[in-house]
């Protein structure tokens, strides 16, 4: 293990599993096991505070939009420096200060300045930590090693989710307060964030030793007209579609919605453990699918896997938008944890095999700086629509992605095969 950490990219094996892409999953593991002791009781805690479906979707828009358009810069400082590990260290550490004031928030206003700035840090951190995984492993194995890393990133989610529920089993009798034990649960979760700083100590990037003088002394603007036109293909495809793929909170939010409907009469503790234990599920299919589609991937083409996660999207948004049922809400929200295993490091993979060696911070940061402007927009349109009437939220996404769909195989997206990593 110690030689995959020192050397990632061994001339000598075609592994996929090195050192940095465990290291980087374990700091994933534990990110989002703070992360999703949060998410699916954030809503509830805005909903508590007196926030409206607008506000939850703004503010959901508004945390992924800030990621996302920081991204373009730490990547762009990524390729320049190389000092990938410090900005990962830094985009790791800057979430529980910010976690830890959301707790203590006493109005969804807090909230509203706080979410954004917990999502800076992964903001930070994403490009420059997606690009030393791509460089971890070899071209034809990028779809597994991208998959394990949502793996272990999904399975920090089941721990923390059930973690979450487990607080509030335990501590619900206790404070008999709805805001209180989401007050609990949000404060331990800023604690937990701290585990993800520790593995980044460890981590290997040869990057830092050959920057060349040519790459130092390019502007953002360089960087950005030397990236592909192929590239610039996927990024409308992405764009376009995160106008659709809006916020996770408003179909946790719906939850509890659904149930108060089909059970007025739910106690105060199933509404707010009916979303947490369907959130859990959700995590547990996006886990068991992440390796399976990412290798997919490599075998069948990253163009089409992402299609898949579209139609599965699709099918999930047609699904909420017609069903009364808590249970086949539930059994719907396994179908939007395989789209997530079908989308989400399978985009990051197809962008990477589009961009230079040199640009990968530039192109990723770019790619999830567009993602997070559009889903501004969607989350403020879903949020008014879901106010409006909640099914018109997911037939909007559905929509969306139906036209992503067509546009995606419309563009001809074209992969060419860099020369061999390790050479």
């Amino acid at each position: 293990m110690k030689e995959d950490i020192e050397n990632p990219k061994r001339s000598s094996s075609r592994a996929w599993f090195t050192g940095n892409v465990l290291l980087l999953g374990l700091v994933s593991f534990f990110a989002d096991l703070s992360g999703e002791m949060m998410t699916p009781v954030l809503p509830l805690f805005i909903a508590a505070l007196g926030g409206s479906s607008v506000v939850i979707g703004f503010i959901g828009g508004l945390g992924d939009a800030v990621a996302n358009i920081v991204k373009v810069f730490s990547g762009y400082i990524a390729d320049k420096t190389g000092r990938r590990r410090q900005l990962i260290a830094v985009g790791y550490g800057i979430p529980f200060f910010a976690k830890l004031g959301i707790g203590l928030s006493n109005a969804w206003e807090q909230v509203l300045v706080l979410k954004p700035t917990e999502r800076l840090g992964k903001g930070i951190r994403g490009a420059p930590r997606d690009s030393l995984l791509a460089d971890s492993i070899s071209f034809e194995e990028r779809g597994k090693a991208f998959g394990f890393h949502r793996m272990m990133d999904t399975a920090g989610a089941i721990v923390g989710s059930l973690l979450a529920l487990i607080i509030l089993i335990m501590f619900y009798g206790i404070l008999n307060d709805e805001l209180g034990i989401l007050k609990l649960i949000l404060i331990i979760s800023a604690f937990v964030s701290l585990a993800a700083v520790i593995p980044i100590f460890f981590l290997s990037d040869q990057e830092e030793k050959q920057i060349t003088e040519e790459r130092k002394k390019s502007s953002l603007v360089d960087n950005l007209k030397g990236l592909p036109g192929n590239f610039y293909k996927f990024l409308i495809v992405s764009t376009l579609f995160g106008f659709g793929n809006f916020t996770i909170l408003l179909f946790i939010i719906h939850t509890k919605t659904i149930l108060l409907g089909a059970d007025p009469n739910a106690s105060e503790f199933v509404q707010l453990a009916f979303p947490i234990v369907t959130f859990i599920w959700f995590n547990i299919i996006y886990t068991i699918l992440s390796i399976p589609f990412g290798s997919w991937s490599d075998k069948y083409g990253r163009k089409n896997i992402f299609a898949v996660g579209l139609g599965l999207f699709i099918f999930t948004c047609l699904g909420f938008s017609l069903t009364t049922d808590p249970i086949i809400l539930f059994l719907l929200f396994g179908v939007y944890g395989a789209f997530n295993a079908a989308t989400d490091g399978i985009q990051k993979a197809f962008a990477v095999d589009l961009l230079p060696e040199d640009l990968k911070g530039t192109g990723i940061g770019l790619l999830q700086a567009l993602m997070g402007f559009a889903s501004i927009f969607g989350g403020l349109i879903a949020g008014y629509l879901y106010d409006f009437e909640s099914s018109f939220a997911f037939l909007y996404g559905g929509i969306l992605a139906g036209i992503t769909l067509l546009v995606l195989f419309g563009m001809n997206i074209s992969i060419t095969r860099p020369n061999d990593i390790d050479q």
